[in-house]
């Protein structure tokens, strides 16, 4: 009986260690990346352990693995691990599933991790909803990281001297001020020479943009108020208070007090006053809240490190990664590191708490005033840090104003557009409003009774259409006035271009309607000329509206490193936008060529030789203008106003161009025309009826049918009949001929006979005759060859 129990108890134990093994063996494995000088981390390690026992306890079926970069496994530094990481992250890595970095580059990952909100409890949304937690996890709106603990900036004062002077912490700057001129004028007369009075931390390193903050952020209006602008009054008050301090009671020398050497100062009690991080030595400092402008206004630069969740991982992994931050960001284990580890947490309730009042100075915390630092102005905080303290230390350590430094702060990161109010606006509007109405009123010279020739291009609605698609394209430099949106720059990615279309639709529908082969195409198309304009506007409106509304341009900022920045628009080539915006370009753009033969081809037809020459100008400018916009794209300007005023300059260039071209030069022509006949003289080419041969001319039936399309082309631009359109169909049924210009004549219109017509009348009508029968002779001839 006794050796079945035991045979039974320890089946149950393997049956058990098996079931375990298992387990173990199918659990999740979360891997949590970690930086520390020190690999041997006790907050970290406790951390982690305590998950899972936490785990195992609830049966979760996870296990965490601490992973720790630190100078003793790896090479590069700790201070260099954000970039370290992101090198990682942009490859897709996901070797590690929880990432723990400092708060300051939560939006430098803002590409590689996904929105915590969607996997951890709605209890860790509503302990962290309120607080300091929204300054430094959301980023548009996305949750992109959580504060594992926090900590916070606060004045140093020397209590032992304070003490010695009847002297209390300063509440304002000026208070300082007092205290540290009365202490350093007697401790001098002491002989204590190595006294540090005020070490702000303006050295160069990231402190430097905290300890700025803080004194930007002590400046504003009440305690409720946001941090003020920068090129605010408040913002330009504290940049001159700083300097003030340093000219008054403190030096260079101080100023630039590295972290390192200041902290040993502290500790062997030669520092008055300084701002740091963190709660130690309370009994040889007063720890209270940073001055400010007016008693009751502080700041406190919020430090610390946030945990982010890789987007690249599983989908289970996410899961359960989000239980462990659910762990991790519980109120009992934020109380258990603030008594254990003196990190503090960002839940603001948790500091009524009496147990962990009687480990920490809950009311000091309460009192202080965070401000985040400004980590979201640019996609690399990195960057900004290193602008903004080149420009600030120009102030502090040199001679650099004020107000310019606080607008060059302002520029690090502002998007800079034109103004229609500024001087440069009201230019913008004035020459492209003048513009606008000198188009407009160009419909009364086209409509008035000595001005019939523009009716011969276009009828009145088509000159309305054509004028009023160059107003269209005027339109894209509004574009530039005032911030930049996705609604503008579909204005310049589709309407410039559908305003240079509709410009020469009209065009190109009058050179298929005086095609010099009468044809059925042709007939329809000056049937219906002016239903095909509208209705091929109206498609290509419709189409850019589809294109615009399920996918809208994206818009790209630009920052430059000295100088203004700008945004502008950026067509994605994975966006499915692009694909359709090139089909509409590829497609359209197929007119100018076809209008360039057509333009070939009725080059010499005498009845509308001016308006083809005023329309191969604007095909030639044209054609140089999209060269030149295409040139100039594939070059990134770099400059706020030379990539502004260029394209304005560009597009009002275009369209005074095609005006002038569409308006004066076609005046220019007919008045050119009218000056021949001023005298009575018209200069005339004589015509010869017989048909040419080789190069000379061709038969437009028959033999010619089989010749190539380019000898065709050709052919047709030597023709040069002066018919009119309405007649030039029978004219070329009945002869079946092209002729060709040769031998010009003058002919005075006077009603004087010539020599050779009074007195040898005979003589040239025989002349006229015998030409006649040659000719027949000739096209019998070619018709026979042509049936064999």
């Amino acid at each position: 009986m006794k050796n079945r129990i035991i045979i039974i108890l320890c089946s149950y134990l393997i049956g058990l260690s098996y079931f375990e093994f298992l387990r173990s063996s199918y659990a999740i494995k979360i891997n949590f990346l970690t930086s520390a000088y020190n690999i041997i981390d006790e907050y970290q390690e406790d951390l982690v352990n305590d998950f899972n026992i936490y785990s195992k306890e609830n049966h979760l079926n996870i296990t965490l693995d601490r992973m720790c970069l630190s100078p003793q496994n790896v090479s590069i530094d700790v201070n260099n691990f954000a970039s370290f990481l992101e090198l990682k992250l942009k490859k897709k890595n996901s070797n590690y599933d929880l990432i723990l970095i400092d708060n300051i580059y939560s939006n430098l990952y803002f590409n590689y991790v996904v929105d915590i909100s969607k996997y951890i409890s709605n209890d860790t949304l509503e302990h962290y909803s309120s607080g300091i937690a929204k300054q430094i996890g959301y980023i548009d709106g996305k949750l992109v990281s959580m504060p594992l603990y926090i900590d916070g900036e606060i004045l140093y004062s020397n209590r032992i001297l304070l003490d010695r002077y009847d002297e209390k912490p300063p509440e304002t700057w000026d208070e300082l001020i007092r205290i540290a001129s009365k202490i350093k004028e007697n401790e001098s007369e002491k002989g204590n020479d190595n006294l540090i009075i005020f070490a702000p931390s303006f050295t160069d390193t990231e402190l430097t943009l905290c300890s700025a903050s803080n004194f930007f952020y002590s400046f504003r209006d009440t305690v409720e108020s946001d941090m003020p602008s920068y090129t605010s009054k408040n913002c330009l008050r504290a940049l001159e208070k700083i300097k003030e301090i340093k000219e008054k009671v403190s030096s260079d020398e101080e100023y630039r007090c590295i972290d390192t050497e200041l902290f040993r100062n502290l500790i062997e009690g030669n520092v008055l006053f300084t701002m740091f991080f963190g709660l130690f030595l309370e009994d040889q400092y007063y720890i209270t809240p940073i001055p400010g402008e007016r008693p009751g206004l502080s700041a406190s630069c919020i430090g610390g490190q946030s945990i982010i969740l890789n987007k690249y991982i599983s989908e289970e992994r996410k899961i359960a990664s989000g239980k462990v931050i659910d762990f991790f960001l519980s109120w009992e284990i934020q109380k258990k590191n603030i008594i254990n580890h003196k990190k503090y947490s960002a839940i603001p309730e948790i500091y009524e708490d009496e147990e962990v009042c009687r480990s920490v100075n809950c009311e000091l915390l309460k009192k202080l005033q965070f401000i985040a630092r400004p980590t979201n102005l640019l996609p690399n905080y990195t960057q900004y840090s290193f602008k903004f303290r080149r420009i600030i230390f120009d102030f502090i350590y040199n001679n650099a104003k004020a107000s310019e430094t606080l607008q060059k702060i302002e520029d690090i990161a502002a998007i800079s557009f034109i103004s229609p109010s500024s001087s440069l606006g009201v230019v913008v509007i004035t020459i492209n409003g003048l513009l606008f109405i000198l188009i407009l009123s160009s419909l009364v010279i086209v409509f008035h009774k000595k001005n019939q020739f523009y009716l011969k291009i276009y009828d009145k609605s088509n000159w309305c259409l054509s004028l009023f698609c160059l107003c269209i394209i005027l339109v894209y430099n509004c574009s530039f006035l005032g911030p930049l949106t996705t609604f503008k720059c579909y204005l310049f990615q589709y309407f410039t271009f559908i305003g240079l279309l509709g410009l020469f639709y009209p065009i190109f529908m009058f050179e298929i309607i005086n095609f010099p082969v009468s044809n059925k195409f042709s007939e329809f198309v000056k049937r219906y000329h002016l239903q095909l304009n509208f209705g091929l506007i109206i498609m290509d409106l419709s189409y850019s509206a589809l294109a615009y509304s399920l996918f809208p341009s994206k818009i790209k900022s630009v920052y430059v490193d000295d100088g203004k920045n700008f945004q502008k628009c950026f067509l994605d080539k994975t966006n499915p936008q692009y694909i359709l915006f090139i089909i509409m370009v590829v497609s359209k753009v197929l007119v100018f060529p076809s209008m360039a033969v057509l333009s070939f081809i009725e080059y010499n037809l005498l009845n509308i030789k001016n308006e083809i020459k005023t329309i191969t100008i604007l095909l030639y400018f044209n054609l140089l203008y999209i060269i030149f916009f295409i040139i100039s794209n594939s070059f990134h300007f770099e400059q706020f106003y030379f990539h502004s005023i260029s394209k304005i300059v560009i597009i009002d260039i275009i369209v005074f161009i095609n005006y002038l071209c569409i308006i004066w030069v076609r005046m220019y022509y007919e008045k050119g025309k009218k000056d021949d006949y001023s005298y009575g003289v018209k200069i005339v080419k004589k015509k010869h009826s017989r048909p040419l041969n080789n190069m000379e001319g061709r038969s437009l039936n028959g033999h010619s049918k089989r010749k190539s399309l380019a000898i065709k082309i050709i052919n047709y631009h030597y023709y040069n009949t002066s018919l009119n359109t309405s007649k030039k169909d029978d004219s070329l049924n009945k002869s079946n001929t092209i002729t060709q210009s040769s031998i010009p004549e003058i002919n005075l219109y006077t009603g004087i006979m010539t020599k050779s017509q009074s007195e040898y009348p005979m003589q040239s009508e025989q002349s006229e005759q015998t030409e006649q029968s040659e000719q027949s002779e000739h096209t019998g001839k070619q018709n026979n060859n042509n049936n064999n």
